[in-house]
């Protein structure tokens, strides 16, 4: 059974600091998305992927998750900068950076 995610259109009325806030949310939804593929790309060599329909359906899965949450990623930058994050950032020190956006 195929996972399905809906496109999301990000709120048009969040201000820039809840906007940087669900930026390192979404970031690091993103990066978990990311090491599942890597993970799940370890399990099996390349001919299982290929030939296997179980496995290539679960990676699809895993691509579909990816690309859902880069497409809120990318909603959210054409609203804010790294540097609006930054100083949302400065304002707020107890959230944290995840390792993603630090090598963004």
């Amino acid at each position: 059974m195929t996972m399905i995610l809906k496109s999301t259109k990000i709120s048009q009325d969040m201000t820039k600091g809840q906007m940087s806030h669900y930026y390192l949310f979404i970031d690091e939804q993103l990066l978990c998305a990311w090491w599942d593929y890597l993970d799940y790309w370890n399990e099996f060599d390349p001919d299982d992927l290929v030939n296997n329909p179980i496995a290539k359906e679960k990676m699809e899965e895993i691509m579909m998750a990816v690309e859902y949450w880069e497409g809120i990623l990318d909603q959210l930058k054409e609203k804010i900068t790294f540097q609006d994050i930054e100083d949302y950032l400065a304002l707020n020190p107890h959230i944290k950076k995840n390792f993603l956006f630090i090598r963004t």
